[in-house]
């Protein structure tokens, strides 16, 4: 699961006395005891805050003065006491302070989905897979008056509705007019192309296209509380990528490394999907997949990628083309 993928983005780890001039108007009197860099996220930097009065909190550093910080603030407001996310307690987006904007997040006790699969039992792994599933679900009720890319308040400011056409046009942009087809290498690239060609047409039927979708809803991005009674979600973190699209991206992004010979996630998540209100077309883990192809273009349409990010990919690729007969026989199931 993105396992030693190289960062897109150089982390950003300000000094102590940067820090405290910064969030002087936030933390007031309390002193900071201590600033560590958080793992995960390879796009923006994420730091550790604790103060002399024992409390935490997350400076989120955007690594792009654009939209993505105002969008993510947004959102989170928006899933307040409705979906576990960190709560916003601060802002800066004057970029005097890092040349960045900022958010100040609450700290959320808890570890990453991703650790909690790597050592659980496969009882475990999938009672936290039916609540992720859920999480899901209400994730996706909340609907826009169209598909496509957020402005700051989360108006529509890019029209974007998906159908064989614009899949087509997106795996093309990728694979060979961009960097992607350099990584993949001609024979893949040509399998691709292929592929996407015979397949496209199921995308013309992929359902409504108006849900919140996170678009980076992985393993990763899940924190979990441990207890003795269980395994909760207690928050889903990292929306800078958020847009209203087909809740599909989001099932896609969620059984990336799901393998169909050894499956752990995929019937709890999908079954606490449909108990709680979520819905699924026909054929919803081929159309899923293929959406989840142009996000694995997009993430290697770099002029430069790390060796790990591109043997990833890549191998996820192959497997999916392998199983592909295999996902039709899901919704069977």
């Amino acid at each position: 699961m993105k396992a030693g993928w190289e960062r897109s983005n150089e982390l950003i780890i300000p000094d102590v006395n940067t820090v405290r001039n910064s969030l002087k108007p936030f933390l007031k009197e309390q002193r900071i005891n201590q600033i560590q860099p958080l793992s995960g996220g390879l796009n923006n930097s994420n730091i550790k805050i604790t103060t002399n009065n024992g409390e935490s909190f997350v400076l989120r550093i955007y690594s792009k003065n654009d939209e993505s910080m105002d969008i993510e603030r947004t959102i989170l407001n928006l899933l307040k006491d409705k979906v576990p996310v960190p709560q916003v307690l601060y802002f800066d987006s004057s970029c005097a302070a890092f040349n960045y904007p900022f958010l100040i997040l609450s700290w959320v006790h808890g570890v990453q989905l991703s650790e909690v699969i790597a050592r659980r039992n496969k009882e475990e792994i999938s009672s936290v897979a039916g609540a992720v599933g859920a999480s899901l679900a209400q994730i996706h009720k909340f609907k826009f008056p169209d598909s496509g890319f957020f402005d700051d308040k989360l108006n529509i400011k890019e029209h974007v509705k998906l159908n064989a056409e614009k899949f087509l046009k997106y795996t093309k942009e990728s694979l060979v007019n961009g960097y992607t087809g350099k990584h993949l290498g001609f024979q893949i690239c040509a399998k691709v192309l292929r592929f996407s060609q015979e397949h496209a047409y199921l995308i013309d039927n992929l359902g409504e296209q108006n849900s919140l979708v996170h678009s980076d809803f992985n393993p990763l991005n899940i924190l979990v509380k441990e207890k003795t009674s269980g395994i909760s979600i207690s928050a889903i973190l990292d929306w800078e990528y958020a847009f209203s699209g087909s809740p599909l991206m989001d099932i896609g992004n969620m059984l990336r490394y799901e393998n169909l010979t050894g499956l752990v996630l995929l019937h709890p998540f999908i079954s606490g999907y449909q108990d709680n209100g979520g819905c699924l077309p026909d054929k919803w883990l081929q159309k899923a997949k293929l959406l989840d192809l142009i996000a694995l273009g997009q993430l290697l349409n770099k002029k430069e990628c790390g060796a790990v990010r591109v043997r990833d990919i890549k191998r996820l690729i192959l497997n999916m083309l392998a199983e592909w007969d295999l996902y039709a026989t899901v919704d069977r199931l």
